[in-house]
């Protein structure tokens, strides 16, 4: 059983960075946009409206039923995802309607766009194969 979760869990990282894309730029390319961030957290780094955890209540797209329950955790300029005992943690850069994640030990940066449906979290994956995360605050 353990050997299944771990697999699972290995399958599910893989399959959220694969189906992400990544980062295409050469190095002649010009810079990203620099990314304002809402509110400072001098102990955490950068804080936003994001602060917290978000679980995945509802997904669209390309391996919908595998993302849901995943919980997002936003600490300052911190940011990890999984299910039960599996986090991939990383870092992560908020602006008023978009998000990034660089898992640690990784070049990739992955970008979201983002809005709020009252108190849902509407999140759309951008080279994401058409996944949207519906979230609500844990």
């Amino acid at each position: 059983m353990k050997f299944l979760k771990k697999s699972m869990a290995i399958f599910f990282a893989v399959s959220m960075l694969t189906a992400c894309g990544g980062n295409d730029k050469k190095a002649g390319d010009k810079k990203d946009p620099e990314v304002k961030n809402e509110t400072s957290d001098s102990e955490n780094g950068t804080a936003s409206k994001l602060e917290g955890s978000w679980e995945i209540k509802r997904a669209e797209g390309s391996m919908s039923e595998m993302n849901v329950g995943t919980i997002y955790e936003f600490k300052g300029n911190s940011l990890s995802f999984g299910k039960g005992d599996y986090k991939n943690p990383g870092r992560t850069e908020v602006s008023d309607s978009t998000f990034s994640f660089q898992a640690e030990g990784n070049e990739f940066k992955f970008m979201y766009n983002y809005t709020f449906n009252g108190d849902t979290l509407v999140v759309n994956m951008v080279n994401g194969m058409g996944q949207v995360f519906h979230m609500v605050k844990k």
